[in-house]
């Protein structure tokens, strides 16, 4: 009986992270089966529909709470850096979540916050790699400076990768692991 117990405690203590596991599984199923948005010269691989309500709800929800967190310290008068923690970690998400990329006939343009975006012209690719770990596509320009990174929770991969392939003149130098 005193395993049984055991074995149940270490069951519902190690299912939040399996419930991510299949989220986050999950997710990159559902952006492999959504197609990229093309007009007459480009084409937009987006976050994956699921990913954009995931961020969402999880950004209401802190919303909410920073603002729960703030009427309690006004109430009682306290100090109310307890805020900052909630704001800390909606500034997070915000940072990191995947970023929309777009292939055109120029090159790759990847949308970013500040510092305005991140664009590598097709002549100047160095390489392509994907990370073992994470699954996110990299591709780094001849110049320097950080890659475009290409999540796994965007719409398209083999896509964006296929039209990488095909545009870059050095195909040699990329990576052909799928």
């Amino acid at each position: 009986m005193n395993v049984l117990r055991q074995l149940l405690i270490l069951l519902l203590a190690l299912s939040p992270l399996y419930l991510f596991m299949f989220l986050f599984a999950w997710l990159r199923r559902s952006a492999k089966k959504h197609q990229p948005r093309e007009n007459a010269r480009a084409v937009e691989f987006f976050p994956a529909p699921g990913m954009r309500i995931l961020i969402v709800s999880v950004q209401v929800a802190l919303v909410a709470f920073t603002i729960l967190v703030l009427a309690v310290s006004i109430r009682q008068r306290d100090g109310w850096f307890a805020v900052l923690i909630p704001l800390s970690v909606l500034v997070a998400i915000l940072l990191a979540k995947p970023r929309t990329v777009t292939v055109d006939q120029n090159g790759i343009r990847q949308n970013r916050w500040f510092r305005g975006d991140r664009a590598i012209a097709w002549n100047e690719i160095a390489w392509m790699k994907r990370g073992p770990n994470t699954g996110s596509t990299y591709v780094k320009s001849k110049n320097g400076g950080r890659p475009i990174s290409f999540s796994p929770l965007l719409v398209g991969q083999s896509r964006f990768e296929r039209e990488v392939r095909a545009y870059a003149p050095n195909r040699d130098d990329l990576d052909d692991n799928e």
